[in-house]
């Protein structure tokens, strides 16, 4: 193609994407980023009641949380390559419509066995959107506005960590664990419609590549150092983060605090609150730059983590929640930023093993916290993910300035 050519497609492009809503746009995959990737936190306040009903302990319980993130973590690898041969919103359609049907489905079963194989059926549906969306932005938005774009795709994402905890926690109180599933579906049956009508299609032209051949071509971006020790922080995040809610679940119940049910709800509702910071990255991040801005939200995260485990007061430890919360909420998207970076033309594909190891760290998070509490040490969860996410701080300042010395180096060239 000429370069005229070139330049006349990259026009046609600009006026053909000036013409969309990315305000609107933007609320959409926002809501879709909340409600899909609130079933992976459901079953977080329900551990002590399937340990209960079933006669488990807290760590087969944990499993039903464990098991929608392992298949969740494999279905990324799966969908962005699909997405590329058949377009980001039919993927995202079609998960949408299969969610609508398997939820409902988790709640029909008082089997414990049943309830764990229909989560992990969960997982792989709810995989189409996380990898495709990041790709869609990358694609339908243009430059300016792809940050902040990510910047409120990551607070849906974040939001839902808490949101579904509260919509969990709140139906079981007054109905029963069996209805959480099919109020989500009903949810995800309205979001179907949202998406058909609000969301633009895709219709790009790509280079055709099997789904196998993609996954294999993953594997050489494990050559490049960096984008190595970057994924190594981005496992941190998800896991010190319902690590945190799941040791704080339990903690609030012993008899220092004494908190019930609801009162445990309220906790957890506001660290809302922390998770607002997500969307005011962009902002933050061309003020002082992205590396800035990611080793700062390391620091506070793990501050506040330790600090979790030396407190007895409920005031001071839904405060130190929230700016938790706040921390790993500013740092996901500049984690996500470094990934585009340092992926170069392989962006889709760092993306797609970004979630992948994203919610690997997720599905850890229960089974370490539950297996950490049976020592009987209330604290060592906290303190144990604080000194993780201090090993990332340092992480980011080596992988900073190695960053800055490979562009001086090509300034240089």
């Amino acid at each position: 193609m000429s370069e005229s050519s070139i330049k006349k497609k990259s026009k046609l492009d600009y006026k053909l994407k000036s013409g969309l809503n990315y305000r609107l746009m933007t609320a959409v995959l926002f809501w879709c980023g909340l409600i899909v990737m609130a079933s992976m936190y459901l079953t977080i306040p329900l551990i002590s009641v399937f340990s209960t009903s079933f006669n488990l302990s807290p760590n087969e319980a944990a499993w039903t949380s464990t098991i929608f993130c392992l298949f969740f973590a494999a279905g990324c690898l799966i969908y962005g390559p699909l997405s590329d041969r058949y377009g980001r919103k039919k993927i995202i359609l079609i998960g949408m419509a299969l969610l609508t049907v398997v939820s409902p489905l988790v709640g029909l079963f008082d089997n414990i066995g049943w309830i764990i194989a229909l989560r992990a059926v969960q997982g792989l549906v709810a995989a189409t959107f996380s990898p495709v969306a990041l790709a869609y932005i990358m694609e339908m938005f243009p430059d300016a506005k792809k940050l902040t774009a990510t910047g409120f795709l990551v607070t849906g994402f974040l939001m839902a960590g808490i949101i579904g905890q509260v919509i969990s926690s709140f139906i079981n109180q007054y109905l029963s664990w069996n209805f959480v599933f099919g109020i989500m579906g009903i949810a995800y049956f309205i979001t179907v419609f949202i998406v058909m009508a609000f969301l633009p299609c895709d219709n790009i032209q790509r280079p055709k590549i099997s789904v196998i051949g993609a996954i294999s071509k993953m594997g050489s971006l494990f050559k490049i150092k960096l984008l190595v020790l970057t994924y190594a922080v981005d496992i941190m995040l998800l896991m010190s983060m319902m690590c945190m809610y799941t040791a704080l679940g339990y903690y609030l119940t012993e008899p220092q605090f004494g908190l019930n049910t609801q009162e445990i709800l309220y906790v957890r509702a506001v660290g809302l609150i922390g998770i607002l910071f997500a969307s005011a990255t962009g902002v933050l991040a061309k003020k002082f730059h992205f590396f800035n801005i990611l080793i700062v939200g390391l620091i506070i995260a793990s501050i506040s983590q330790i600090m979790l485990g030396l407190v007895s007061n409920v005031i001071l430890l839904t405060a130190l929640s929230v700016i938790f919360v706040a921390g790993i909420a500013v740092a996901t998207p500049n984690v996500i930023e470094l990934i585009g970076q340092l992926g170069g033309n392989a962006r889709g594909s760092a993306l797609s093993i970004h979630t992948v190891i994203l919610f690997i760290g997720a599905g850890l998070g229960p089974i370490l916290a539950t297996n950490m509490l049976t020592t009987g040490i209330d604290s060592l969860p906290y303190i144990m993910m604080g000194i993780i996410l201090i090993i990332g701080v340092g992480l980011s300042i080596l992988i900073k300035r190695s960053y800055n010395m490979e562009e001086q180096r090509g300034f240089e060239n």
